[in-house]
């Protein structure tokens, strides 16, 4: 029932989103668009570039720092690798980002030899721990926009998105730290179903991990603050990119655009939600004052440093190890005279 509902809203929502985006095409000046974008400075782009790379080297760090409290092998280069498979596979798949995880899951396996029980307790702590981030954020970003985007100032709808969060952030404390107690729970549970008992084993593994990073003091800490790192440093490209031209809207509104596409780009219509993003994002910063050719401009840029550039470093990184791997091979084979 679920998925035939997905597909009928997923009909009724691609037109209107392809609608938004041929109106914001048709309506821009391709001309001035380029010319705004030319007219960025190359140190901005370089600072913007930048601040990626260090987004993936943080991402890639966070994952080495859990797999060696954990006490499982750990290789940074390795660790930066399997993301760069996810994130290929994040850009080619249609919003949801189920698939980057999934690919994330079998790279640990093929790279760090990881059981899929490990990889999947990595990848859910890991995810767990951006999620709860991000949730802070967007928190921090209804509780202080509310009186700067127009849907958030009627009251239900305000309410209805923070008790959302709350909800959400509730979920993942208890996913972190209250696992063990469903733990107990579920091994009072006798059944022959092997998929119950593999989720039984899992869930018991799962609670065990998450006490042993307990252990560690402040290593939660650690933990939430490199993803409140790495997803502040996602919206404070755009806030660098709006500045040349004004310095009107509030950094906490920019936040909150940056989010709000996010989210819309999650909807699953094209790869990597490319066009939905760019007509959310471009319409949120017409209505804040920007004209159409320098609010499209903002977010071509944007989109290609985040992801764009994102798919091309990753495919470098790919295609560097494989003929690195490709090379040692062929001297390994050469026969010795």
């Amino acid at each position: 029932m679920v998925r035939p509902k997905l597909k009928k809203l997923q009909s009724l929502i691609m037109p209107i989103a392809v609608a938004l985006l041929v109106y914001v095409v048709m309506q821009a000046d391709l001309k001035g668009i380029c010319v705004h974008v030319g007219a960025i400075p190359v140190w901005l782009l370089l600072t913007l570039i930048g601040l990626q790379i260090c987004t993936q080297l943080l991402l890639a760090f966070q994952w080495y720092r859990l797999c060696r409290v954990l006490g499982w092998p750990a290789s940074f280069f390795k660790l930066l690798l399997v993301n760069s498979y996810g994130a290929v596979v994040d850009a080619i798949t249609p919003g949801e980002k189920v698939g980057g995880e999934v690919a994330r899951v079998l790279q640990l396996r093929k790279y760090l030899g990881y059981s899929t029980g490990q990889a999947t307790i990595l990848v859910t702590i890991q995810k767990a721990m951006s999620l709860s981030a991000l949730v802070l954020l967007n928190l921090v970003v209804v509780v202080t926009m509310a009186n700067h985007v127009a849907f958030l100032q009627v009251w239900p709808v305000r309410l209805l998105v923070f008790l959302l969060l709350i909800a959400i952030g509730v979920f993942l404390f208890f996913l972190l730290f209250r696992t063990h107690a469903l733990s107990l729970r579920l091994v009072r549970i006798k059944t022959s179903r092997r998929w119950l008992l593999a989720l039984i084993n899992w869930v018991g593994d799962f609670a065990d991990q998450t006490a042993s990073i307990r252990q560690r003091r402040g290593e939660w800490i650690l933990q939430f603050v490199l993803a409140l790192l790495i997803w502040a440093i996602f919206p404070l490209k755009l806030v660098l990119l709006i500045f040349p031209y004004t310095h009107a809207i509030p950094s906490l509104v920019l936040f909150g655009t940056t989010f709000v596409s996010y989210f819309a780009g999650m909807i699953p219509l094209l790869p990597g939600g490319l066009g939905t993003f760019e007509a959310t994002m471009s319409g949120i910063l017409t209505a804040y004052g920007l004209t159409l050719n320098q609010a499209v401009a903002i977010t071509i840029v944007f989109r290609f440093i985040t992801f764009w550039f994102v798919l091309i470093l990753s495919l470098f990184i790919i295609g560097s190890y494989r003929i690195f791997k490709l090379t040692q091979r062929r001297g390994t084979d050469v026969p010795h005279q």
